[in-house]
């Protein structure tokens, strides 16, 4: 009979007991029952030759792994794993998952005691991490490198039963040449993932061994070892969060600035921070297992809060303070998951009468609110702004996403204007206008001597230049992949150092990044690098196109009226409706920053300083009215009411407005500058 004696290098071996002294091994017990697979020789062959195969007698989880296996490029001919880390290295998360192995690895090899079988524990990689079961069948899983350490995913080894199941996220069986390399077609391998308590795979319970082997109820035994190592897991993690959540309430209960009493169903004080203690003026022993009597009336309105708790968990109750001190109590009831009732919190807030001075105009200059130019009443831009609010005083990174035109700089100004560094500098660097050859010396610096022509002394690079203060990397997509490695290691280390240079710098700086791309998406293909993306998105706040909060538009408008009627020193005594109305219905591709220079040209445009639809835009108007705008020909006629005549007039005004600077004209105009250039040869208004 089998028995597990040692560990060695990862292997649990399973050796026999000797009844003769001898010490002469003898071969496990076979089942006389051989199963075959499904897929025979020439179906197999026809897929690695073709990419088809019958798909009604495949198992569809193993089809879909054999379209993976052949887009990666795995050989079918080969399999032996050449992909090994030693076990110390894999992740942390393994390290529970290993010591679990250890306190149930006599019950699990129970379960395929004699059976020729082996007992595989991978993570979520595939990389096994422990392995254990019979002698023979270990010596011939070594000829495919198949132990401690080695990566037994799809893209390692093809299609077998550890890597399939992890990425299918099923148990499943296979057998034979359902496996996509040949030199695994004499095995037979059941496996069942491991799930957290966050429902995510971290690895996979595999038996295996060659098909002449027992594998009676094979898939069913390690779906269950799967489910024994998981629930121990998923308790181990479930007590370590009830710790780390009972020593978070415990801090928190005992150092905010507030008094926290928690007294249970019969109004008894259970527990008391020390502000509580201090209000109440007795010592804490006194306190416990008292009740509050001497201090509010508690009787009613624990009645009260019984009857109905979950309507008043909200605002809670206002309790009358008996004592002279003025004192602002409220009953809160403590509530579980499942309503039901536990206890109460009273909250003590003592109340005290201010007399606040005015401040000097160049303090209230400064407890201005920051985030005042980012306008709009919408949810999305609400919700942006509150988390915006909730970091912006800390050293946290955050990844500002949204179109371009969006505000996203305005945004990443208010961050820094609303933190402690707001008396720091703010350092702006768009990542895609530097060329790539300069981009490095610009963020980094150089050192003297760093290439022809550097200056004497060297220069500092942004990350010097914003110490202390803000850098904002905007459009942080466009950062060539070499250099995301600097810049990772520069956030990491917190020094830079000069190109050319070896000493070097320390910085102090708070990252503020923004992109109109995709990162994970770019991450995917493999256009930026995955540990730049996670230290770059920390807190993600998202800014919504202006075609997504409608209702902000007429806001914005009013606001961008008011400014820059101010800044061009033009009057704006009337909005006409259809102004307002014409700005809701245009779907804004360049969104606020479009929205700005639209309202921009129309105030340079007005007649008699009232602003009507007419004032915008053509093409704007245009799209609008559901019509792509035509170039009228030149019309003989006495009138002066055809479009060719309204044309050259708008035309005519804009060039004495603008004194002829085509780039402005064509912007406030709508069109491009190579059309404005015809149209003024056109009405032969050039000079």
């Amino acid at each position: 009979m089998y028995e597990l004696i040692r560990q060695k290098n990862g292997y649990r071996i399973a050796k026999t007991r000797h009844s003769n002294g001898i010490g002469k091994s003898t071969p496990p017990r076979r089942s006389s029952l051989k199963q075959f697979s499904p897929v025979d020789f020439k179906s197999w062959r026809n897929f690695v030759d073709t990419g088809t195969a019958d798909i009604a007698c495949m198992n569809k989880l193993v089809l879909n792994s054999w379209h993976r296996c052949r887009s990666m490029g795995v050989d079918p001919t080969s399999g032996r794993c050449e992909d090994f880390r030693p076990v110390k290295d894999l992740s942390s998360e393994l390290i529970s998952l290993n010591d679990l192995v250890s306190d149930t690895i006599e019950f699990i090899y129970d379960m395929v005691r004699d059976r020729g079988l082996l007992v595989t524990i991978c993570d979520a990689g595939g990389h096994v991490i422990s392995m254990f079961g019979d002698y023979q069948t270990l010596q011939m899983a070594d000829t495919l490198n198949f132990g401690p350490g080695a990566n037994w995913s799809e893209c390692s080894v093809g299609t077998n039963a550890i890597g399939t199941a992890l990425a299918e996220g099923q148990s499943l069986q296979v057998s034979g040449r359902e496996h996509f390399c040949e030199s695994h077609h004499s095995w037979t391998c059941s496996a069942a993932p491991i799930f957290n308590l966050d429902s995510r795979v971290i690895g996979c319970v595999d038996i295996s061994g060659p098909m002449a082997a027992n594998h009676t109820d094979a898939l069913n035994l390690a779906f269950k070892g799967a489910r024994i190592l998981e629930s121990q897991l998923i308790r181990r993690q479930s007590m370590e969060l009830r710790r780390q959540s009972a020593q978070i309430i415990s801090s928190a209960f005992n150092t905010v600035m507030t008094g926290l009493v928690f007294i249970d169903l019969a109004g008894r004080i259970q527990v008391a921070n020390p502000v509580a203690v201090s209000l109440l003026g007795k010592e804490n022993h006194e306190l416990m297992g008292s009740t509050l009597d001497a201090w509010c009336k508690m009787e009613s309105a624990l009645e009260n809060m019984a009857a109905a708790p979950l309507m008043n968990a909200k605002k809670g109750l206002s309790l009358k303070w008996s004592l002279t001190n003025p004192m602002d109590v409220r009953l809160f009831p403590v509530i579980t998951s499942n309503n039901v009732l536990m206890g109460f919190l009273v909250v003590l807030k003592e109340l005290q009468r201010v007399h606040r001075m005015p401040l000097p105009k160049a303090q209230l200059r400064e407890r201005r609110d920051p985030f005042k130019n980012i306008i709009g009443q919408s949810n999305a831009i609400v919700r942006a702004l509150d988390t915006a609010k909730r970091v912006a005083n800390t050293a946290t990174t955050v990844l500002i996403t949204g179109d371009s035109g969006t505000g996203k700089e305005i945004l990443a100004r208010s961050l820094h204007d609303f933190s402690s560094r707001s008396k720091g500098p703010f350092v702006a660097v768009n990542c895609g206008a530097i060329a790539k050859d300069l981009i490095q010396s610009e963020l980094f610096g150089y050192a003297t001597g760093a290439f022809t022509g550097a200056k004497k002394g060297g220069n500092p690079g942004k990350f010097e230049q914003a110490s202390n203060g803000t850098l904002f990397l905007d459009e942080i997509g466009e950062m060539p992949l070499f250099l995301q490695v600097n810049l990772l290691r520069v956030l990491e280390e917190g020094q830079v150092t000069r190109l050319g240079g070896t000493k070097p710098v320390s910085i102090d700086v708070r990252i503020i990044a923004a992109t109109n791309k995709n990162l994970k998406k770019l991450v995917e293909e493999k256009q930026f690098r995955q540990d730049l993306f996670y230290r770059l998105n920390v807190v993600r706040i998202a800014l919504p196109a202006l075609s997504d909060r409608v209702d902000d538009i007429p806001l914005l408008a009013q606001y961008f009226i008011r400014k820059l009627s101010e800044k061009m020193g033009r009057e704006v005594r009337s909005v006409e409706p259809g102004f307002l109305s014409t700005l809701r219905a245009y779907d804004w591709p360049g969104n606020i920053r479009e929205l700005k220079y639209a309202i921009e040209g129309a105030i340079a445009l007005m007649p008699e300083n009232h602003l009507s639809a007419e004032c915008l835009p053509a093409d704007l108007r245009h799209q609008v009215s559901g019509f792509e705008p035509i170039e009228p020909e030149p019309v003989e006629t006495h009138t002066d009411f055809t479009l060719s005549s309204l044309e050259k007039q708008t035309i005519q005004k804009a060039h004495h407005h603008f004194s002829g600077n085509i780039s402005k004209m064509a912007k406030a105009l709508g069109i491009g500058r190579n059309t404005l250039y015809s149209k003024l040869k056109k009405y032969q208004l050039t000079e």
